[in-house]
Order: structure tokens, then sequence, then C-alpha cells
């Protein structure tokens, strides 16, 4: 009713707008479809807007009074000037222009605006048939001059002929009118319309016929007579005729009605009887039942869980049950009258004494939330609720419960608090945070969100997903659009959608938030993690870049390989790998520093990125490796070209700063086709490029069958040799060492010999590098150790045995323990046990096993140092160890007789030992001349086949030669 009721003043409103612009812009400037509403003045207009607004806000008291008296105030001085004949002026309004028009309105419309606006102003009384009654006069005016118009009868709506009320305005009237009916439903005829009982039963089909009949039946008598159908008399006769028949009809249906409400009262009479007689059966009954449920409810009311006090209508207590008294640790008889107020707490007595007597002088029903205090001092929070007892006529008591709500107050304080330290978290959170609704829109926010976000981008009130750029399935993120069923502890990454182009990735969590059993909404975290997507992506990037070239890693290029291989299989193409390795590289590391390799490395790289070709991949795999894959290559000439091309670029000096290094490339090729694998294709350039580095460095070899056959037979020495210490083919053969001057035999070198079941006995050359690369050499080493230990002590006291260690064997912790359990377990003496170190040993030595070196001096082994001059800095690092041997390398012995060179580092080195009291072996002396030369340089010990070639046997005969051969 009140939006029919506002609707219908919004539209007199309207219309009384359009009327007062059309009034003030000029008549000739209105279209004319609309000129008909000209008709109504100016001052009706205002009066209409005025109307409409005190309907709008009929509920504003004083703002409604205002509108109604202006709108009274407009009519009545309307009839005023006309019962007067004076003109007071207030049709005048200022910039309107009549063009000869009157400006007065019609004394109806006076009338209409006089009661409209009095009818406003009773809207204050208490009573509402004032208001109803002068709103229905001003809807019968109208209604009344719309009939004149509907059936052309001029005096309908006009006064003596003259100022007729214009149809608009009747219409307007009629529309402000039933607005202020409409605002009163539950009074006057609309609530007899309303009403659920027996007229609202009999009017509701009535009102329709009795308002719409003689109207429609009006317009039908004047049509027929308009069109000739028929006269004046045949037509009032046809008129009364349908009256009568409708006045029957309603009447009849009137009597159905009523007859229906008579059938109904006699069966209600008859059915109250029935149940008065039935009440009075069961009026004793419940009267024994109320007496038990009297007692009953005394025993309920002792034992409640609040407390129940009855109070007289002064507000004394008259009693109360235990647990009333337990509250407020007050005796029955302390309690009684007004002694209850000792125990409220002395913060809420004053306030507590005071509502309750108003609300008691009042008779009203009374509730408060109050704390008592015990005489203990324990303080209880209890809500009071109080209910009047009344008679016919007055208050005779009150009925008051008492409930402990302690509990509830220190939950809702914890609830408080705990509310408060949410808002601080939300507030100051370094996580942006949102509370978003069932349907994903954002209700609250904190600042960090809105930092997130940015200033661009709208957050309160908006979808949520507003925020976040489109989900792509390859950024790892998901849509987080949420629902009645939307996501709960769901994680995801996702990205902001910024206005300023920044692009911010967030961790976004969703969590529900719970009202009771049901969700209300979710939590929204979002966590900034642009740092770490980017530190992601970078070391995504070093995962398959190397990080000092930004080249390709191993990773990527046996991706690329096996995509070209691909290629290769389905184009028929063939794919070259070179594997290229830098010369001199280390000799760049050790002299300019490692920062001029690092300037090496990047600048070899971006050479060759520079001349290969765009289908190719550059790539570093380590160190100074680099490998480049070269697709669909037809023929190898053209690899061959490749790598001269690389060469040349890598040859060129390097300038960085003001130093210079210049390095050189052992490349390996490889071939393959679509069959092959990237590890073999890859393993095969790198066994070409080892080819190259053998073969004198700074070239190119390509991977073929000779190289593989070579490649084929190590490996198979590799797995051969794993199995020979366990099966026992490790064998220990023995070369003598002689005193040249008194021609005896000093010493027995030992040396390790492969005695394998396919191939017979097999030299140290052939396997003892091997083995030392693949780890084997420990073993090896501790048997021929062993064995040479054990054979040892067949010999003279005054004979020692030789034993050659390698570098790896000797710079092992536990080498010393190795040689002293040698020793223990044959009985061999210390002093008979030479050790035989290399050159490369001794160096190895210096930083990680001088102590063994010590060590095993210290209990009388003497340590050697094999193959003397072939090293570069075996002079400067004689003085790091103290050695008690030097074996001059037997490539010095070999041209003793022709070189006079080597003659003089025979005897440098013979006099260096002198003069560090070392004693010297030559090697490899095979001629009596070299024999007796060596004897004249001074050279006390010599070994070699002029003695004795090596045997099995750790006591061979020495042929002491006297014929120069």
């Amino acid at each position: 009713m009140r939006l029919a009721s506002l609707t219908g003043a919004a539209v007199a409103g309207a219309v009384g707008v359009i009327l007062l612009i059309g009034w003030s812009v000029g008549l000739g400037a209105i279209p004319g479809a609309i000129t008909g509403l000209w008709t109504i003045k100016p001052m009706t207009a205002v009066g209409f807007v005025l109307g409409a607004a005190a309907v709008a806000m009929l509920d504003r008291r004083r703002v409604t009074l205002a509108l109604g008296l202006a709108v009274a105030l407009i009519g009545a001085l309307t009839l005023a000037e006309y019962i007067f004949g004076i003109s007071l002026g207030i049709d005048e309004l200022a910039g309107i222009d009549f063009d000869g028009l009157t400006a007065r309105m019609a004394p109806a419309t006076a009338v209409s605006l006089l009661l409209l606006g009095a009818s406003v102003v009773a809207s204050r009384l208490a009573r509402a048939s004032v208001m109803l009654g002068l709103a229905f006069g001003t809807l019968i005016i109208s209604l009344v001059a719309i009939l004149g118009y509907a059936y052309g009868v001029s005096s309908l709506y006009s006064v003596g002929g003259f100022a007729s009320m214009a149809l608009p305005s009747a219409l307007v009237l009629a529309v402000l009118s039933l607005s202020i009916l409409l605002l009163r439903p539950a009074n006057g005829l609309l609530a007899l319309l309303r009403d659920p009982g027996s007229a609202g039963h009999l009017l509701r089909p009535v009102i329709p016929v009795l308002f719409l009949g003689p109207f429609v039946l009006g317009l039908a008598d004047l049509a027929g007579r308009r069109l000739g159908w028929y006269d004046t008399v045949f037509g009032v006769a046809i008129l009364i005729a349908v009256m009568t028949v409708l006045g029957t009809g309603l009447a009849w249906i009137a009597a159905r009605r009523l007859r229906t409400l008579d059938r109904q009262r006699d069966a209600a009479m008859q059915a109250l009887a029935e149940a008065n007689h039935s009440l009075e059966k069961t009026v004793d009954a419940r009267t024994r039942q109320l007496a038990e449920t009297a007692d009953t409810l005394h025993t309920l009311i002792k034992i409640a869980p609040v407390g129940i006090v009855q109070l007289d209508a002064a507000g004394g207590i008259i009693s109360a049950n235990d647990q009333w008294l337990e509250l407020s640790g007050l005796t029955k008889r302390q309690s009684r009258r007004d002694g209850w107020v000792a125990a409220m707490h002395p913060d809420d007595a004053d306030r507590v004494r005071q509502e309750w007597q108003q609300y008691v002088d009042a008779g009203e029903a009374y509730e408060t939330t109050m704390r008592f205090r015990t005489p203990s001092g324990q303080v209880n929070w209890v809500q009071v609720s109080t209910a009047p007892m009344t008679d016919a006529q007055d208050v005779f008591g009150h009925l008051a419960s008492v409930t402990d709500v302690t509990a509830l107050r220190a939950a809702e304080h914890a609830a408080s608090a705990a509310s408060a330290r949410f808002e601080a978290a939300f507030a100051s959170s370094p996580l942006g945070t949102a509370i978003v609704s069932l349907d994903g829109i954002v209700v609250e926010a904190n600042k960090r969100l809105f930092d997130l976000a940015g200033s661009l981008i709208p957050v309160l009130n908006q979808p949520i997903e507003s925020m976040f750029s489109p989900a792509n399935a390859g950024d790892g993120a998901a849509s987080a659009t949420v629902g009645v069923d939307g996501p709960t502890g769901r994680r995801m990454d996702r990205q902001m959608r910024r206005d300023d182009g920044e692009e911010t990735w967030v961790k976004v969590s969703i969590a529900e938030i719970h009202e009771g059993e049901q969700a209300g909404g979710f939590l929204y975290q979002l966590e900034d993690i642009t740092a770490r997507r980017l530190a992601e992506a970078r070391v995504e990037h070093l995962a398959f870049h190397d990080p000092l070239t930004n080249l390709p890693n191993r990773l990527l290029l046996l991706d690329r390989l096996n995509q070209a291989l691909l290629q290769a299989s389905r184009r028929g193409t063939g794919v070259a790998v070179l594997f290229i390795d830098l010369d001199r590289f280390k000799f760049v590391n050790d002299s300019l520093g490692h920062h001029a390799g690092d300037a090496v490395l990047m600048q070899v790289g971006l050479r060759l990125r520079q001349h290969a070709r765009a289908t190719d991949t550059v790539s570093r795999i380590g160190g100074d490796e680099f490998v480049v894959i070269c697709p669909d290559v037809g023929r190898s000439g053209d690899v061959n070209k490749i790598a001269e091309a690389f060469q040349k670029a890598i040859s060129e000096p390097i300038q960085f700063g003001d130093q210079v290094a210049s390095v050189d490339a052992s490349i390996g090729i490889a071939f393959g086709l679509g069959h092959d694998d990237a590890e073999s294709l890859l393993r095969n350039a790198d066994q070409a490029m080892y080819l190259a580095k053998g073969r004198g460095r700074a070239r190119y070899e390509v991977f073929d069958d000779d190289l593989r056959y070579r490649i084929h037979q190590r490996l198979d020495t590799e797995l051969a040799l794993r199995d020979a210490v366990a099966q026992g083919e490790i064998e220990t053969w023995y070369q003598p060492i002689v005193d040249l001057q008194e021609k005896r035999v000093v010493a027995t070198e030992a040396l390790a010999r492969w005695r394998r079941p396919e191939r017979g006995l097999i030299s140290p050359a052939e396997f003892i590098a091997i083995a030392e690369e693949v780890g084997l050499i420990k073993g090896i080493g501790a048997t021929v150790l062993g064995q040479a230990c054990h054979a040892a002590t067949a010999l003279e006291r005054n004979v020692a045995v030789s034993v050659n260690v390698s570098a790896r064997q000797f710079v092992q912790d536990d080498f010393g323990a190795v040689v002293k359990r040698a020793l223990r377990d044959s009985g061999l003496a210390p002093d008979q046990l030479w050790l035989e170190l290399t050159e490369s040993a001794v160096l190895e030595a210096i930083d990680s096993a001088a102590r063994t070196f010590q060590e095993l001096r210290a209990i009388g082994v003497r340590l050697a140092i094999d193959d003397f001059g072939t090293g570069y800095s075996s002079f400067t690092h004689l003085r790091e160890f103290t050695v008690d041997l030097l074996k001059i390398d037997l490539s010095f012995i070999r041209d003793l007789e022709r070189s006079e060179h080597d003659r003089a580092i025979v005897e440098g080195i013979l006099r260096l030992a002198d003069s560090l009291n070392l004693d010297v072996v030559a090697e490899g002396i095979e001629t009596t001349n070299q024999r007796d030369l060596l004897q004249a340089m001074g050279c006390r010990y010599g070994q070699g086949y002029l003695f004795s070639k090596p045997t099995p046997s750790a006591t061979p005969s020495v042929v002491f030669a006297t014929v120069s051969s």
C-alpha cells in the first residue's frame, strides 16, 4: 500500500514540476501533444508539488505539518479572493507570462487543495478519521468533476458557470487523495475492504460494482442517445431496469452471504454450547490438575536454575527461590522488602533503583543487566527480567527471573577481546587481507590489500576476481571465484591486475568464515610473492643455463640434442656434436687469477655464439668445456669448417683490462643420426676431444671406428681389472738394484704384473694409469706391497725391497697404516723397505700427506723420488721433504754415452744429491759404458737390463759384466 501511495505522490509531483517548468519557459515552447496540461494554473501546480512532498514525507511530522499548512493556505487564500472579490497576488508567480489567460485556479480546485492540506495537517492527530474524511471529501470533489467531463455535464465541474476545474487538475487531486487514503489502510473504507471477517467478505465483491457500474452504465446510456439508437425516455427506462437488475443481484449476493454467515454463526453457537458443556465437565478435573500443577510449579521454582522472585506492587520482595538467594548472597530475611537492594554492586545500585522505580510506577515490564556482590566479595553478573501481575484494573505485584550470565559476560568479554585482536591483526597484517561475501564481493579490506591492488583499481564492493588477471594454466594459477560451495583452504598463485603495469604476484589463501554451522563468507589473504617468483624464474633459468656465460648447461644441452635427433630422424639428416676443451686455460687461471679465467670463458662463449649458425646450440657444460650442437648436417666437411672457424676465433688474443690472455681449443667431433642416443653421442665427442689433446692439442678429431675400438679396449681392460685383485691375477716381479762400486745387490724393486687369463702377462704401462683413474690403485698397491714385504723376508738382512707407490695411493689418509700392517704381517724390518714416489706424487704430498711422509721415515722406511729430473719443480720441492734416495730417470741414461747435455744433467743431479747427503740410483743401465761413466761420476747405485731383467723371484742372479756392449 505504501509503495502505491508513494508512486501516486511521485506522479502528482512530477506533473506539478513539469507544469511549473512549462509555464516558466512559455507555452509556445511546449509540444502540442501535452498542451492540455496547461489548463492547470501555476499556483495549482505548486499545490500539487507541495501536496506530493507532504504525502511522501508523512512520517516526518514537522515537515508534513509545514507542507500541509502551505497547501491549505494556497486553497484558502484563493477562496478568499473569490469570496471578497479582491486579488491578494498569490497567483502572480515571477517570470511567468500568462499570455492574457487568467492566473487564478478554479474555486472547486481551491476547495480541494484546502481539504487536501487540512487532511495532511490532520495526519498528526491520534484519530485517523478526520484525515481520512478530509481526503475522502477531496476525492469526491475530484470524482464529481471527472464524471462531469465524462458525461459532458459542465455543471458538475464548474461553479456558477465559470472558473471550471480542469480535468487534469481533477485527475491529479484524485491521485493525491487516494495516496493519502492508502497511507492509512487500517482505517476507513480500506480497512473494511481488508477486513478478513464478515465486513470484508461482503464488501470486496460489491464495491467494484457500486463504483464502476453506474459510471459504465451512464457512459453507455449517453453513447446510445448520441448515436440515435433511442430517445431520453427509453434510455432512462433501460437505465432504471439495469439498475434494478443490478441492485437485485447485489441484494441476492448479499443475502446469500448473510445466510452463510448466519449458518456459520449458528454452527459456532452450537459448538460453543457443546464446548461450554464439555468445559463444565473438565473444570473440576482441571481444578484438581491446577492444584497439582501449582505444587509442581512451586517445586520447579525452588529447583529452577534461574532465580525467581515475587515482588509486591511497590517492588519489595515477597518470596524468592534458593537460586536467587545463592546469586545475591542474602538470606530470605535479609532480602525481604527492600533488603535485596543491598546485594547490588555499588556501581549499578543507583542506576537500577532509579530505573526500577520508574517502571514500577508505570506498571511496565523491566529488563536489565546488573551485578550482585555477595558478602564474601564474589561478583555475579545477572540478567533481570520482570513482568507486572495485574488484576482487572491495577498492578498488584511483579514476577522476576534472575539469570546468572557471569560466564556469558566472560565469554562476551573474551569474544570482544578476540574481535579487537582480530581487527588489529587485520589492519596491521603484512598480508593483503579481505573479507569476501559468499557471492565473491569484497566487503572489507586492509591497507596492505589496497597497496597490492594499486590506487587505480577499485577494491571495496567489487568482485574479488576483478583484482586478478585471468589465470593461465602455465602460471600454475587457478581461478579463485567463490560461491556457496566455494573454495575452502585453497592456496594458489595469482597475478594482480594493475593499471600502472607493475607485475605483482601474490599467493592467495582462502578460508571459510563460519557463522554458526554455516559459512558466512571467506577470508582472503594475499602474500606478495613477486620477489620469490622472480627468484624462481631466475633459479629455473640457472637450472638450465650456465650462470657465468648464460649459455645452456648440460641439462638443456641434452634436451636440445634429443630434439635435434628427433628432427633428424624425420628429415633424414644428421646431427654433429662438437666437444670443445680449452688448452692452456689452467695456466691463465694460475697466472692471471680466476677473474681472468672467467673473462676468458665469457669471451669464448661469445665468440662461439657469433660463429655458430642460427640453428646451432652453444652450451657450457662445466669448467673450460663447451659443446656445440649442429643439427641438419648433410656433409662432414661442413662441420670441419665450423670447427676450424671456432678454433680460429678462440685462438685470437683476449683483452680484459690491461691484460691479454691466449688460449687454444681441442675439439672432438661426433656425428649421429635419429636413432642414436644423446648421451652416447656426447660421450663419443668427448672421447674424440681427448684424442685431439693426446695428439698435440689445438686441433680437432672426429670420432671414428678406430677410436671406438680403442675405447672398447680400454673399457674391457677396466672391467677385467676390477676383478683382478680378488682373483689373484696381480703378481709381483723383481729387478735388482746393485752397488756399482762394490758390485753387490743392495735392493730389489718390486714391479706389478697382471697375469690376465686370456692375454697372458701384461706390463704395468697398460693398466696402472687406468687403475689410478678409476680408483683401483689402492687395492693393487696394497697387494704388491704385501707380496713384496713377504718376499723380502727371504733376502739377506742388508738387502731391501723397493716398492713403487702411486700418487693417489700415497695421499690417502690410511696409507701409513697400510704400510705398517704390511710390515707387521710379513715381519719385515722397516729399514728393509724402500718406497718409491714419482715427482708428481711428491708434489701432491706436500700439502696432503706430509705427516705420512714423516711418520714412515720415523719408523725407518726409506723414501726415494722416482724418475727424478722429469718434473719442472723437483729442485724447488726437495727441501720440503727429507728423502733418502733419488732415482735418475732412464731417459737421461739412455743417451749418456753420446749426449753431453744428458751427462751434464746427470752430473748436476749427482752433485745436488751429494750436497744433500742423498744416495742416487741410475735407472735403465743397459751397457758397460753407461755403467763405467756413472761409476766415474760417483753414482753409487744402478739398475737395468745390464744386471738383470725383471723376474718372478725376489733373489735373481745378477751378472756384473766386464765387457762393453
